[in-house]
């Protein structure tokens, strides 16, 4: 343990002793992670890589996308779409959720995210992060198709979950 804290690999591994059949979302959170730290890396590099200014692109939410919205959507995207845990992912940056890629297993699993989360404040050295909810799939009848909803009650993660990163 690093000078008694939990690092979140940690509390990862602790919580999958104690839960039956969570190892899928488990390794889901582990995903995310991943997707948190390299997230982490673009906002560092933000400015280096050319990556400041607007798109031209206004989001779902109605605010001016920014090319680091751009590049972590694509981030979360590509690092949780191939494990099979995933039924589908919506973004805050996109305007129709995103389907699983046919040449990957489905899960049971919806994540709903905002992968830069205060990305207009980049340019002001403020604190972003990003916001995720793990929710179970519904259930689809046969005959009928299930609108896509992840309510807090079925939320299996934090509804919001912050990871943060400052820019440099």
């Amino acid at each position: 343990m690093l000078h008694g804290r939990t690092t979140l690999s940690k509390f990862i591994i602790e919580e999958q002793r104690k839960l039956e059949g969570g190892a899928e979302l488990i390794a889901l959170v582990n995903d995310i992670q991943t997707a948190c730290k390299y997230i982490g890396t673009a906002v560092a590099r933000g400015a280096l890589a050319g990556a400041r200014g607007s798109t031209g692109v206004v989001n779902v939410q109605g605010e001016d996308q920014k090319p680091l919205d751009v590049i972590a959507n694509d981030i979360m995207l590509d690092s949780c779409d191939w494990g099979g845990y995933l039924a589908g992912m919506v973004s805050e940056e996109m305007e129709a959720p995103y389907p699983i890629p046919a040449q990957y297993p489905r899960g049971r699993y919806l994540l709903v995210f905002d992968p830069l989360d205060g990305s207009s404040n980049l340019d002001v050295n403020v604190t972003v992060g990003t916001i995720f909810s793990c929710c179970a799939r519904p259930r689809a009848s046969p005959t009928r198709r299930s609108r896509t909803s992840c309510s807090r009650e079925r939320s299996r993660c934090a509804p919001a979950t912050r990871s943060t990163a400052r820019p440099r």
